[in-house]
């Protein structure tokens, strides 16, 4: 012990060296392994483009993807789109992939779409957006029920709500200057065809034919017709009573509402459709309209329409501007439809 504190000094100096060696070997080989870790980054040369790393590339790449999908469409299997399911019948049914629809006559994927009420009852019915059309007509109409400057063709709005089916007799009676650039036509009396219904009237090319009815009074009241003197034509034709062929005139009517040609040869009697229709515009507010075929009626501030044709169920329109024909299916009439409207006849 003596030994030790006489030379306590040199043996504490000794230990130092000791623990310093040892730290210094641990240092070397942790150099060794850092180096093994750890690729040194090569010196580029002076304005030569640094690379860019490949994990910085692959993060930027599926940032970009998920900010390109901005929205998540229902049933894509995305976890962060969640399902619409119903319960019905004591069970869970999924609207989209059921196949049952809540509404018949209405996809359900059209009513997620614009998301409507789908629990409301009454959907079909409802106007959510108050352009005078319900969701079943929107959807029909390929229209957007939630804006109101999106809405189908007024016309789907009309009914049919009364309609009489007549006939327009016409007689061929003559060429009353011998010439075939004029001709004289009368009506017939639909209740006793072998009457005439009014004055013989005369016509030139493009005239329309007026039906003159006699009224109880005796007065006649002309009406016009859809029915046009187009032209006339003498024809060569046997006569079994003379046994030689005769030239006979033959005149050439048009109706206007149909497009149907009359074809009257002299002293003969033919029919053509002659109805009355009763429209009515549906839409609160909206108007009735009382129609001969062939007449034409302007619906609200849309396009000019013409009567073509009146059947029990339905009456047949034509859009004068495109051409196009609609049916307008037979509806009766409601208490709101028998209420005093404006009514136009034109």
């Amino acid at each position: 012990m003596a030994q030790i504190k006489a030379h306590y000094d040199r043996y504490l100096l000794i230990l130092g060296g000791l623990v310093l060696a040892g730290v210094s070997f641990l240092m070397v080989m942790n150099a060794g392994q850092m180096s093994s870790d750890f690729t040194p980054i090569t010196p580029q040369a002076k304005g030569e483009p640094f690379a860019e790393d490949a994990t910085i590339a692959r993060l930027r790449a599926d940032r970009e993807q998920m900010e390109a999908r901005q929205t998540w469409g229902a049933g894509d299997g995305s976890l962060f789109v969640s399902r619409v399911y119903l319960l019905r019948n004591g069970g869970l049914v999924d609207i989209l992939e059921s196949g049952e629809e809540l509404f018949p006559g209405i996809a359900n994927s059209w009513i997620l779409e614009h998301n409507l009420v789908y629990t409301d009852a009454n959907l079909p019915d409802n106007d959510p957006d108050a352009d005078g059309f319900t969701n079943r007509e929107e959807f029909e109409g390929k229209t957007n029920p939630n804006d109101a400057a999106s809405k189908p063709a007024l016309w789907t709005k009309l009914r049919l709500i009364s309609s009489k089916i007549d006939k327009l007799r016409v007689k061929f009676m003559s060429l009353p200057t011998g010439s075939i650039k004029e001709v004289s036509i009368n009506t017939i009396s639909a209740e006793n065809p072998t009457e005439l219904s009014g004055s013989t009237r005369f016509y030139r090319q493009d005239d329309m034919i007026v039906l003159a009815e006699r009224g109880p009074d005796g007065k006649e009241k002309d009406q016009a017709t859809p029915l046009k003197f187009e032209r006339a034509e003498m024809r060569k034709q046997f006569n079994p009573t003379t046994n030689v062929e005769e030239e006979v005139p033959v005149a050439f009517l048009r109706n206007t509402a149909d497009g149907v040609e009359i074809e009257l040869q002299r002293g003969e009697v033919k029919d053509s459709p002659y109805s009355l229709a009763t429209l009515q515009d549906t839409r609160t507010g909206g108007q009735t309209y009382e129609l001969r075929s062939g007449e034409t009626f302007k619906l609200g501030d849309a396009d000019t329409y013409k009567l073509v044709d009146v059947k029990e169920e339905k009456a047949i329109i034509e859009n004068l501007q495109t051409g196009d024909r609609h049916d307008i299916p037979f509806r009766a009439a409601t208490p709101a439809a028998e209420a005093p409207l404006e009514t136009s006849s034109q």
